[in-house]
């Protein structure tokens, strides 16, 4: 089973559906990783805001990759693509927060940190409608293209 050709880097490649999925667990495993870690004690990053910026960019890769996973895998709009990704990966945002609540030196619970995961969400579907769009278009026999 493979996917339709994937605009990101590999143009007129096929990328196999599982390895997308796969991707996508993957990104749950670090995000998981990554938040169970306890926090440091000493000075903050120098960069302001910069949590608000690793949150933002982290969620924007998990919206892409689970957007292009649902995109491979089900003939479905971007409209209701965006809607499945923003409500999965809000949950998944809100769950986050509250496991850093029992992490030991970690500020869990912090609504900036979960806007910063919903804002990246957002943008990070943006970009990878917009990677779609630049494709070009698929050979009218066989067209597996989902319904804009």
């Amino acid at each position: 089973m493979h996917s339709r050709a994937l605009p990101i880097f590999f143009p007129r490649w096929r990328i196999a559906v599982p390895l997308l999925w796969l991707t996508f667990a993957a990104w749950i495993a670090l995000l998981f990783y990554a938040s169970s870690q306890p926090g440091k004690i000493g000075p903050e990053n120098p960069i302001l805001y910069w949590d608000k910026i690793l949150h933002f960019t982290f969620f924007s890769g998990g919206a892409m990759s689970l957007g292009a996973s649902i995109r491979a895998t089900f003939a479905i709009r971007w409209a209701t693509i965006f809607l499945v990704v923003m409500i999965l990966l809000c949950g998944i945002g809100l769950g986050d927060e509250i496991h850093q609540l029992f992490v030991t030196g970690r500020s869990g619970g912090d609504p900036f940190d979960w806007l910063a995961d919903l804002l990246g969400t957002a943008a990070g579907l943006a970009v990878l409608r917009l990677l779609y769009a630049q494709r070009p278009p698929a050979p009218a026999s066989g067209n597996l293209s989902a319904p804009e």
